[in-house]
């Protein structure tokens, strides 16, 4: 049985408009699916990053190896984005998740047997961030497939509330296992947890799979195919910009929570794991408030908002020494930390979603492949680096200084941005043809088999 429906069959029958898209019974089913399996993806990056530091005790470390777990990414995006668009979503997304579960569980295996260096850690990552790359393309063509561009929005924002609605669970486990279980338990539970995903992603079956590119090799112009379109759109193109110096300016500090956790909070792992979750807290309220606000008209406003908000709640953490210095209450000292962190998870995700949705929503179902396979560019090249020159300049200036030149900066852009308005006027895609460059397939008809839904 197919599992699409009509988006108006859905908002009769589902009261909340903020949680539209999970009547629709195939995406429900991959919601609860991906958020078993995205737990054990927090908890194995929670312990990665304690296993890092606690070996090595440097904040350059910590930079270097988010930098292997995301930087691969950036060499493969355009070829993992033009080949989302000619082979089936489903296929792509079921085979990547595998590859990801076998790497999970070697590098438990070698934590386990007490042989894991950091280089091997390294290339686990780099290979698993491959597969995510190539994952992540497919995964944006899958949800336009299977709920339709009327509740694309809320099913994006709800995907992103659930990604970081597990950085919840996912850390606040990552304390207990690696009390209990340690880092090789860690990794084990990430392993099986792909089995849910896979298994709800198997069970899903789409009414109308649009045609796919039928062609015997992959061109040069096809893979520049998403590349040729930013070019012409500068609404699409800003909004790359901006995720992008975000990335790179903001969310360095990421990499930085064990280092910030121990020597400026003065917290062990339970407060790491506290620290972490209190993120996920605000990121997860953001996403869920991006879903509400579906209808909203100007939603590069919300990008603007959560870049500033972001940038006010990191200078709060990095001012944390300055309003309670070394010797105040421990507990004190934590819960002002995780309040300034739950507001930069929500700005964060605010910004993230909002971006991603206007992207989305914007551009040619035929490109959609290629554009999204340069939003893991943009993501997979900007956070790494954040990661590594954070890392680099806190060894030298320490984590809080760091952090609220990040914060000062992430402020005086959004602000720029919005003066300047390059992300305002946003593009009716139904008043007049969309321009896909040469050798292209043009969008599809509104009513044609695979088009929108």
């Amino acid at each position: 049985m197919a599992d699409s429906a009509t988006s108006s069959e859905i908002g009769r029958s589902f009261r909340s408009p903020t949680f539209l898209a999970l009547e629709h019974p195939g995406f429900r089913r991959y919601y609860i699916g991906q958020g078993i399996s995205l737990i054990g993806t927090w908890l194995q990056a929670a312990a990665v990053r304690w296993l890092v530091f606690d070996q090595t005790g440097s904040e350059f470390m910590l930079g270097l190896v988010e930098v292997a777990s995301l930087m691969p990414g950036l060499l493969v995006g355009l070829y993992a984005g033009a080949l989302a668009d000619r082979i089936a979503p489903l296929r792509m997304i079921v085979l990547m998740e595998l590859g990801q579960m076998v790497l999970a569980l070697l590098l438990s295996l070698l934590v386990g047997l007490e042989i894991v260096q950091i280089w091997q850690m390294i290339v686990i990552l780099a290979l698993a961030r491959i597969c995510v790359t190539f994952e992540l393309p497919s995964r944006q063509v899958f949800f336009y497939e299977l709920v339709g561009p009327e509740i694309l929005s809320n099913a994006i924002a709800l995907n992103s509330g659930l990604f970081n609605a597990t950085r919840v669970l996912g850390p606040a486990l990552a304390g207990v296992c690696l009390s209990v279980l340690g880092a090789t338990g860690c990794f084990a539970l990430n392993g099986f947890s792909y089995l849910a995903a896979i298994a709800a992603v198997l069970s899903i079956r789409l009414d109308h799979p649009r045609p796919l590119i039928q062609r015997d090799a992959i061109t040069i112009r096809e893979i520049l195919g998403g590349l040729h379109y930013l070019r012409d759109d500068r609404r699409i193109f800003a909004q790359f910009a901006l995720v992008s110096f975000f990335g790179i300016v903001g969310m360095g500090y990421e990499a930085m929570l064990p280092a910030y956790a121990r020597r400026v909070v003065e917290t062990g792992v339970y407060g790491y794991s506290l620290l972490l979750a209190c993120g996920g807290i605000g990121a997860t309220v953001g996403a869920f408030a991006v879903a509400s606000l579906g209808n909203l008209h100007r939603k590069e406003l919300l990008t603007i908002a959560g870049m500033v908000l972001f940038g006010c709640s990191l200078a709060g953490a990095a001012l944390l020494p300055l309003w309670l210095p070394a010797g105040s209450v421990s507990s004190l000292r934590l819960a002002v930390a995780s309040s300034c962190l739950m507001g930069a998870g929500f700005g964060a995700v605010l910004l993230y979603a909002s971006s991603q949705t206007i992207i989305q929503l914007t551009v040619p179902h035929a490109l959609r492949g290629r554009v999204m396979g340069i939003w893991m560019i943009a993501y997979s090249s900007s956070v790494p680096f954040g990661a590594l020159w954070t890392g680099r300049a806190a060894q030298s200036w320490g984590v809080a200084p760091v952090m609220g030149l990040s914060a000062f900066l992430c402020i005086g852009m959004a602000l720029g941005a919005w003066m300047s308005g390059l992300l305002a006027n946003p593009r009716d895609v139904s008043a007049g043809p969309v321009n896909v460059p040469p050798g292209d397939d043009p969008p599809l008809p509104m009513d044609a088999p695979g088009g929108p839904l």
